[in-house]
């Protein structure tokens, strides 16, 4: 039968791949290709092929790599080479007649050096190699790779091939379409990027083998994908911009970047800070300006190689081969037997096991054994899937990235490192973070004994693989509070020396019970079906419910992931190695066996009997959550079979949405860019080329519990939601000058590239899974932040301050660094900073913890409000108006007014709006945004994209006598900044009602103004035509902060509360006060408000239960902290920073977590202890602070989307969808219980189906 293949298309990159000498010419001539392996021969034609190998190979540990002893084939039918080649007799190594024979016999490399010739093993670091070498050479050394495996493997297993070539392993489609669409790169949301090559090792195009129909285009299959352009012919996607815009060139330096301008002369330097008369060839912009997520993408170490390319080789969790062999045959990784199953006796550091003599034993760089298996552990699948874009998976193993913080002592140097140029380039060939040159953990031979420190250790327990040289810690069962919890939920002492084994460890379920990766994601999740996906959602074949059931129904083991095939695999077909089922019924209850182990089985988890009263494995706690009533029945709590329509049905929702523990969620990364490194592309035609991006993790969370909606590709059902790509993006030229700073991206629809996801989180359990509590409002009206969480709303705990605390002041707007520029970027006097840099913290307490660097500008009056969006700073300051100032300069060394109102003069440049006294300004989203890309036909139908609600194109200005002001602040926005001029859109004060106002929060449509009638009301749904919805009397009311269903008000009378559950009937809470002398501002992180009190300092106010907060503590540093205006908080690694504006003492930063004074730190809101870590002084008395960058923030309270979503047609929940969780159609509020009542349960079965029955019995009549 002849067997259909899909031919790659031609190559799409321009360069040719030129064959690197390396080490020299080889002294032999490469041997001759061998042809293809046949599909059939007898076993003297296979001995014949292997003859000569053997006289050296004289042992192996499987022949033919197979298990199966039916397979016949020899060593050259596989490898290639020339068999009749024996060792001399007696020769031995070292030899001429052996080396003479060994060149004969072996297809010898093009780069003898790079593959460190002879050596076999598989070289450290190699990425393009491959694409340099002869395809001859690399079916020796790996008859598994892609480009090869046709010939070796395809008389049997091509259709595998071809349908592995397309799979995402291969394409890494995931990670190249979706850094440039949420980078705003490319607006093709239906990914057009992938990674393949032709067996020359030259870029290429893969086509899907079928041109999709609509309804595979449904499926989330693509009709194709091409090479990823190199980076240097990238136009910069970003909204970033310097002065310049190119044509004035340096003449006598030559670019840093390579490409010829419209007249074919190389194109030169661009001078810095010299506009001139024309655009550079590449842009606005300079020839130092590129899209740096795919200068990350193409030369970081952002994810270990995919498919196409060998492991790293060089560090645990590193080691693997490349295409079939990548998985199929097992490396040495991980020493948990949970992770490694059968081979975590052979070590994490790569070391082989092989009979073959002439291989060393234990030597790095081979597989265990030579054989194939089907038995791959998980620890083989985490050397890939142990990052975010390939599925962030070690949250499977109960384990998330590393802090820097968590046990500091034990990870950074007594001594400050201050690494060489070398030395520093040298790790970050392995790890991409830049703390790995400063930490121990960047020497190898300390981080493969990380994980021995875990009994001394008091913060956290360290896994035993690092992939990438991470670190990545355990998570705990904890309260909000943060205290650890047993297994009986009972708290375990911060104190107890066994404190790590009597918490829960939070692995998956299934991790507990034996599994491995390849128990639940069978061949086709594995290989592929041979369609080209863009996102992993669509290209997964099994779910939950064909093992375990619904509700109403036993499993059909048939799968039915969205990539299933129709009707779906017979899973009861799929057989043991050893030929036995593998899912098995016996007696109604069904079995499965392990992959990995021969006599490891379990007994699966039947949904249908954990909610059937009587059954033996009934869990009331399950049953009340799946058979909870729609509608009024279910909103009273009314639960149970029959009845009707249930809640949480299977096709509304999926199941691990209650059934995670925990999901990781990542609150930014720094991506920066050092111009003046040379350093390898690590994809395509590999070579030389300056600029670098390291890759520096800043906040990643465990207790994020978020949830939105999947695409339709899964049905459109609720699921759990990440933070997935947070970047933030700064960018040093040539002149060691930073360009930019830390600024976040636009995504090509618009939205805010601070990326979320609907996301499996791998953290399934029974015990530790999600409560009503979570989702819904709770009885003791004690989870607001929680809601606020949930919905995506955002709780001003993770927020970004960075590498500046912006403030305004009497007569100044400034700029003070608050974090080192090195990574990790701690906050100077902080925990972290002690320990990261301890001679520059032992300077920073030589100055009294003054902060050394502060940039300001004058001001036109008091900017008592000020806002930071990307490159400008907005100020609202009185008789001033409002002014925004360009502030995208501001630690570039080259600029000489860090600052400035008109970059290119005031006639071409105008972005104050002047009025009689602007008293605040505030905008929808301190996210940069650009609500003008996200039109047309392509963002709406093929995108599937939410359109902005109308009022993201203003900002809100406050004036005390004016009223309220809005802004078309778009211009700002769409790269060209020849057209900044501001003007007011309208100016509204029906019948006076904001007079005297002076301070404004926006959430959603709705502002609430603080002004002289008390907090008014504003509706904004057509931002053009304000009107009033409610007018709350709060005497002297100062300033509010929004948190989901409570308004928090600064007045007269201290911090009061006002309900905005519905924002047209807001109204204040009785009761709900704490006495304030002087309140100024308000600042609401989770469950703690911060209140500047002026001469009291800073009042700490529980509102865990908003409806009765209380005062936890006042902290005014001994009296030095006496005139608080302003307070924000923010995140930076594990701790938690406030940023106090401290009147005429200027700025305050003040430590609130850490694992000294605080170890509950990895609370989801930890009880704050603050000190006064750094301070200030300031131009003039500090009066205000710009709120950190929203990292947990992806819609607002009315169902306005912010930020991006991966996924087609994946998004936040609309304000109807929102509502539901916690209104009825009438408005009222409907609270839940964790418990239930007594009298919920409802068995709306008819009678005669309410005696039990037999379980076999039961699903028998089922399959009838």
């Amino acid at each position: 039968m002849k067997r259909p293949i899909l031919a790659v298309a031609a190559a799409v990159l321009a360069l040719a791949v030129q064959a690197g000498s390396g080490g020299g010419a080889p002294a032999g001539s490469l041997a001759a290709a061998h042809p293809p392996a046949p599909e059939r021969q007898t076993p003297a034609e296979a001995r014949a092929k292997s003859e000569g190998c053997a006289s050296c190979h004289s042992a192996t540990d499987r022949h033919t790599m197979h298990q199966n002893p039916a397979v016949v084939l020899g060593c050259a039918d596989c490898h290639g080479g020339d068999p009749k080649v024996a060792k001399p007799a007696g020769a031995q190594r070292g030899d001429a007649a052996y080396r003479d024979a060994l060149e004969r016999s072996h297809v010898l490399p093009r780069d003898r050096k790079a593959w460190n010739w002879p050596a076999s093993a598989n070289p450290e670091g190699s990425y393009t190699l491959l694409n340099r070498e002869s395809p001859e050479f690399i079916r020796f050394m790996n008859p598994g790779d892609l480009r090869v495996a046709r010939e070796a493997c395809g008389a049997c297993h091509l259709p595998i091939i071809q349908a592995s070539e397309r799979s995402l392993m291969s394409t890494s489609a995931m990670l190249w379409g979706g850094a440039a669409y949420n980078n705003g790169i490319l607006p093709f949301k239906r990914y057009i990027l992938g990674e393949a090559y032709t067996r020359e090792g030259v870029g290429a195009t893969l086509v899907n083998p079928v041109k999709p129909t609509d309804f595979l285009v449904a499926k989330g299959i693509l009709s194709s994908v091409t090479a990823l352009p190199a980076w240097e012919t990238i136009p910069p996607a970003d909204v970033f911009r310097v002065f310049e815009r190119g044509g004035r060139v340096i003449s006598s330096l030559f670019p840093e970047i390579g490409l010829p301008n419209n007249t074919g002369i190389l194109q030169r330097l661009d001078e810095p800070g010299r506009p001139d008369l024309k655009q550079s060839n590449r842009g606005p912009g300079t020839g130092s300006r590129i899209a740096v997520p795919v200068i990350n993408i193409t030369k970081t170490r952002l994810n270990d190689p995919h498919l196409w390319f060998l492991g790293t080789n060089e560090q645990p969790g590193d080691y693997r081969s490349s295409g079939c062999s990548a998985c199929h045959a097992v490396y040495a990784n991980d020493r948990d037997a949970k992770h490694s199953g059968i081979y975590a006796k052979y070590g994490h550091s790569g070391g082989t096991a092989t009979k073959d003599p002439t291989i060393a034993k234990g030597e790095p760089g081979h597989p265990i054994r030579h054989e194939f298996t089907r038995a791959i552990p998980s620890s083989q699948c985490m050397v890939c899937h142990m990052h975010q874009p390939n599925v962030f998976v070690n949250s499977y193993y109960g384990t998330i990235m590393w802090d820097y913080e968590s046990d500091a002592p034990h990870m950074w140097p007594a001594k400050q490192k201050y690494p060489t140029h070398d030395e520093a380039r040298k790790i970050l060939s392995r790890n991409p973070e830049e703390a790995a040159i400063r930490g121990l953990w960047g020497d190898p031979e300390f981080l493969k004994n990380v994980a021995s420190l875990n009994p001394k250790l008091q913060d956290t327990q360290f896994a035993d693989y690092h992939g990438h040289g991470w670190n990545f810690r355990a998570v705990f069962k904890r309260d909000r509070k943060g205290t650890l919890l047993d297994k009986d939920g009972k708290a375990v002492s911060d104190g107890d020396p066994q404190k790590f084994k009597k918490a829960v460890h939070l692995t998956s379920i299934h991790l507990d019970v034996g599994f491995h990766c390849v128990d639940c994601h069978f061949a086709q999740d594995m290989h592929g079906n041979g369609h080209l996906y863009g996102e992993v959602a669509a290209a997964v074949e099994i779910d939950c419910r064909d093992c375990h059931g619904t509700a109403d129904k036993y499993p059909t083991l048939r799968t039915s992931g969205p990539a299933a095939r129709p009707g779906g695999m017979d899973m009861s077909l799929l057989r043991t190695q050893d030929g036995r089922k593998r899912f098995e019924w016996r007696e109604g209850r069904l079995f499965q066996r392990s992959a990995i182990y021969p006599d490891l089985e379990w007994e699966m988890s039947l949904v249908k009997d954990t909610v059937t009263p009587g059954n033996a494995h009934y869990n009331e706690k399950a049953a009340r959550a799946k058979l909870m009533r729609t509608g009024e029945a279910g909103r009273q709590g009314e639960w149970g079979p029959g009845g009707g329509d249930h809640a949480h049905a299977d096709e509304k929702m999926t199941c691990f949405t209650c059934h995670l523990s925990w999901t990781t969620s990542c609150g930014g990364c720094h991506l920066p860019i050092q111009a003046n490194w040379k350093t390898e592309r690590q994809h395509y035609e590999g070579g030389e080329t300056r600029n670098y991006a390291t890759y520096n993790p800043q906040v990643a969370r465990d207790e994020m519990f978020q949830l939105g909606r999947h695409g339709p590709v899964k049905g459109g059902r609720i699921a759990p939601v990440r933070s997935s790509s947070a970047l933030v993006l700064s960018s040093t030229n040539i002149n060691r000058e930073r360009i930019y700073i830390q600024q976040p991206p636009v995504a090509a629809s618009g939205f805010s590239s601070q990326a979320f996801a609907p996301h499996y989180p791998h953290t399934e359990r029974k015990t530790e899974t999600k409560g009503c509590s979570d989702c819904h409002v709770s009885d003791a009206n004690d989870n607001n932040a929680i809601m606020a969480q949930m919905l995506l709303h955002g709780t001003n705990f993770v927020n970004f301050v960075g590498f500046n605390a912006w403030m305004g002041q009497e007569r100044h707007v400034q700029a003070v660094q608050v974090t080192e520029w090195e990574e990790p970027q701690a906050v100077i006097g902080s925990y972290l900073h002690r320990y990261a840099y301890p001679d520059w913290y032992a300077d920073h307490e030589k100055r009294g913890r003054r902060l050394a660097e502060a940039h300001d500008h004058a001001a036109r009056g008091p900017a008592n409000c000020v806002a930071l969006r990307g490159e400008y700073l907005y100020s609202a300051e009185g008789e001033g108006g409002m002014r925004v100032y360009d502030v995208a300069s501001i630690a570039n060394k080259g600029v000489s007014q860090r600052i400035v109102t008109a970059p290119f003069s005031p006639l071409g440049h105008d972005t104050r709006v002047a009025s009689g006294n602007a008293t605040c300004v505030a905008l929808p989203t301190n996210q940069p945004i650009a609500p003008a890309r996200n039109q047309g036909e392509l963002m709406r139908v093929t995108n599937q994209e939410q359109p902005f609600h109308p009022v993201y194109n203003y900002a809100v200005i406050t004036d005390a006598g004016e009223g309220l002001i809005l802004v078309d602040v778009n211009t700002l926005a769409d790269g060209e900044p020849r057209n900044n001029f501001l003007a007011r859109a309208v100016t509204w004060n029906a019948e006076g009602i904001l007079k005297g106002a002076r301070h404004v929060t926006l959430g959603g449509r709705y502002a609430y103004v603080a002004a002289d009638a008390g907090l008014v009301v504003v509706d904004l749904d057509d931002p053009l035509k304000p009107r009033t919805a409610a007018v709350v009397p709060v005497k002297g009311a100062r300033a509010s902060a929004l948190q989901f269903r409570y308004l928090f008000v600064a007045s007269d009378a201290g911090l009061e509360v006002i309900d905005v559950t519905v924002p047209a009937k807001a109204a204040l809470v009785a009761g709900a006060r704490v006495p304030l002398a002087d309140a100024r501002r308000v600042y609401v992180a989770r469950t703690y408000a911060y209140v500047a009190a002026g001469r009291a300092g800073l009042a700490i106010i529980d509102v865990e239960k908003p409806a009765s907060p209380r005062l936890f503590r006042m902290f005014d540093d001994g009296g030095k902290l006496n005139d608080a205006r302003d307070v924000v908080v923010a995140t930076t690694n594990a701790s938690a920073i406030a940023y106090v504006a401290d009147g005429a003492n200027g700025l305050k930063v003040l430590q609130l977590t850490s694992p000294e004074i605080q170890p509950k730190f990895y609370g989801f809101s930890p009880e704050p202890m603050p000190r006064v870590i750094a301070w200030r002084d300031t131009a003039s008395p500090a009066l205000s602070l710009a709120k950190g960058l929203d990292r947990d923030r992806a819609v607002d309270e009315t169902g306005g989307q912010i930020a991006v979503f991966g996924r087609i047609g994946a998004r936040p929940f609309t304000h109807e969808e929102q509502r539901r969780f916690y209104l009825r159609p009438d408005g009222s509020v409907w609270t839940v219980s964790d418990t239930g009542r007594p009298g919920d349960f409802r068995d709306g079965r008819p009678p005669a189906d309410r005696a039990p029955k037999p379980r076999g019995e039961t699903r028998k009549a089922e399959v009838r």
